[in-house]
């Protein structure tokens, strides 16, 4: 079940589903920096937010005191907004505040484990790109024999089109093929594919 509740994610999310569904550590590390950088400006952004906020009141304030009736409603009616909104904006940055740590947590326990960490961030995104997708496109692969016993022609496409298609993904596929052919070869794919080389959720000892 997803809500808000003033998070963009959930310690949950992160961890088992947005950095956990990945299949390196340099996979997770860029979808983790994309996490922190939105986070990060979003609590930069709050300080900007309190700086209108007060000039907001200082004008509020300003038509509290004039002659004209419906100016001085207006003055109340910003003054009443701006209490209103007060309690949420403060979830909120809380909020963001727990959730960069989350993040930072994440950061921390796979850094020991990148393979491109010597790089400088463009170069180490655009270097995990091939490995990550090959393990994406054997783990769908997996799951569609898995449940349906095929794989859908696009996904077989898709997968074509990778470098290692013939050399490591063809095979890797060929051999799921033949477990599954072999009696209690689910149960042991199924055993197999719950033992994953990267587990953040093991990295961080929960």
């Amino acid at each position: 079940m997803h809500y808000k509740t003033n998070r963009l994610n959930h310690d949950f999310q992160i961890i088992h589903f947005i950095a956990g569904s990945c299949h390196t550590a340099d996979g997770a590390y860029g979808i983790l920096h994309d996490l922190r950088e939105d986070r990060d400006n979003a609590i930069k952004s709050f300080e900007a937010g309190r700086l209108r906020e007060k000039a907001k009141r200082v004008r509020a304030e300003r038509l509290l005191k004039s002659e004209d009736e419906a100016q001085r409603l207006e003055g109340q009616a910003d003054l009443v907004e701006i209490e209103a909104y007060r309690d949420t904006v403060e979830k909120n940055l809380a909020a963001a505040v727990a959730e960069l740590a989350t993040i930072d947590r994440c950061l921390a326990a796979i850094e020991p484990f990148r393979r491109f960490k010597h790089l400088p961030d463009a170069e180490a995104f655009e270097a995990a790109q091939s490995e990550e997708w090959k393990l994406e496109l054997i783990s769908r692969a997996e799951n569609s024999l898995l449940t349906t016993g095929m794989i859908p022609t696009e996904h077989f496409a898709t997968m074509r089109l990778h470098p290692a298609f013939l050399e490591e993904i063809l095979p890797a596929i060929e051999e799921t093929r033949q477990m599954l052919a072999n009696p209690g070869g689910p149960e042991v794919l199924k055993q197999r594919l719950s033992t994953r080389k990267f587990d953040l959720q093991l990295l961080l000892g929960n």
